[in-house]
């Protein structure tokens, strides 16, 4: 089969596009021939096996991040955009530009310059399928100019915040995510989200799920935390506010100021451009430590050095880092989101993950000032019991069953439900 994935964002910096990633490789396992449109800044390199054509729509940027990978993008510039990459999160791990911001002109920017690349990629490849991930912009204009063609369209959670908040462009976005031939959801709860926003017919949408690198996240080679150690904690993921990270450190601030508490360590990975948090990342207390972004495999040895990863996030799709920690021997605490609990209690074996309530929340993903505090309390309890579960053995107990959530998996599913 022949298949062309398309993203509007980095395909290497965020989790929606490590899934992307990951699907092109076990399309190329698989014997697929492939290619790929996605959004990068000129400095930057993407990382697909040899053989997927790459061609890339470059964003301007002076201060472009530069990806560790290992190839260059396989075709020329194709087109420039004169602004940064526009990210599905108003907050991105790298300089962009916000969907509610585009203009008109940055619109029609935006269109001439990715239909053209997705119009070489098609001629040049002539794809048997096409897989757009996120339902919107870029998935609708593809939908609209190669009306022929057989496209489905994933949805990574942020669209459907997207489409909530950009008056500028739902209704552009709307009929032609309409007219996929397949959308396919992370969980129940986003499939029915995805039905009620666009309106497409219930036996278009289906739920794919996700998977995770088992080549790369697991136990081999584990470093075990030495007896009396401090406990060792991670948190990966954007350093942004709707991901819960104030209120996570004011956590364990607060349990590390506890006279019965154990002595603990903090890891961050991950990018920031929050002004304000990049001047409290200049300030840590002494149990924490920030890194920066990371490449996979640095990810990967970081999980198996963690006893407990923190997820606090007020908003998420499916996050691929809870199936990688319990994969790679570490505890997980999440918040509780719709539709998480429910896919990995149905898709993990025996489960380990501890869930935080969602506080009461004022919009999508900012919680009121009371649910605030109430979320950190309820943090902080459940950091002290996971702490104490770690130090007695309870936790984190038999290593959970994650072989039904591979991406070739995923993978196969999604050839199966896009019906070719």
């Amino acid at each position: 089969m022949k298949i062309l994935s398309i993203t509007a964002q980095k395909p290497h910096s965020t989790g929606s596009g490590t899934y992307m990633t990951e699907l092109v490789k076990a399309f190329d396992r698989m014997g697929h021939r492939q290619s790929v449109v996605c959004g990068i800044f000129p400095d930057d390199e993407v990382g697909f096996p040899e053989g997927v054509s790459c061609y890339p729509v470059f964003f301007s940027d002076s201060k472009a991040d530069i990806l560790a990978a290992p190839c260059k993008a396989a075709k020329p510039v194709i087109s420039t955009l004169p602004f940064p990459v526009v990210g599905m999160s108003d907050i991105m791990p790298y300089s962009s530009t916000r969907y509610r911001d585009l203009t008109p002109e940055m619109i029609a920017q935006f269109e001439d310059a990715f239909i053209k690349a997705v119009g070489r990629a098609v001629a040049d490849l002539d794809p048997d399928l096409i897989i757009c991930h996120h339902l919107f912009l870029l998935t609708a204009l593809v939908r609209k100019h190669f009306p022929g063609r057989r496209i489905a369209g994933i949805s990574h959670g942020t669209d459907l915040r997207q489409m909530i908040n950009c008056d500028n462009l739902r209704d552009i976005v709307r009929p032609y995510i309409k007219g996929l031939d397949a959308a396919l959801a992370l969980h129940a709860e986003q499939r029915d989200q995805i039905i009620d926003i666009f309106g497409i017919d219930e036996d278009r949408v289906s739920v794919i799920g996700s998977g995770y690198n088992d080549r790369l996240f697991n136990t081999e080679g584990r470093d075990d935390r030495e007896a009396g150690a401090p406990l060792r904690l991670t948190y990966a993921g954007k350093i942004s506010r709707p991901k819960g990270v104030p209120e996570m450190l004011a956590a364990l601030e607060k349990l590390a100021s506890e006279s019965g508490s154990p002595e603990f360590e903090l890891t961050m990975a991950g990018g920031c451009q929050d002004e304000m948090l990049r001047s409290r990342l200049d300030s840590l207390p002494e149990f924490a430590e920030w890194l920066g972004q990371i490449p996979q495999p640095a990810l990967a040895g970081l999980l198996r050095q963690t006893d407990i990863f923190i997820l606090p996030s007020y908003f998420e799709g499916l996050p691929l880092v809870l199936i990688e920690a319990m994969a790679s021997g570490a505890v997980p605490i999440s918040t509780d989101l719709p539709g998480i609990q429910n896919w990995i209690n149905t898709n993990v074996g025996s489960p380990n993950a501890v869930y935080v309530p969602v506080p009461q929340m004022k919009s999508i993903d900012e919680p009121t000032d009371e649910g605030r505090r109430s979320f950190t309390d309820d943090l902080t309890q459940a950091l002290r019991d996971t702490m104490a579960a770690v130090c007695s053995g309870k936790l984190p107990g038999p290593l959970p069953d994650t072989s039904a959530i591979t991406w070739d998996g995923v993978a196969s599913r999604l050839i199966d439900i896009a019906d070719i």
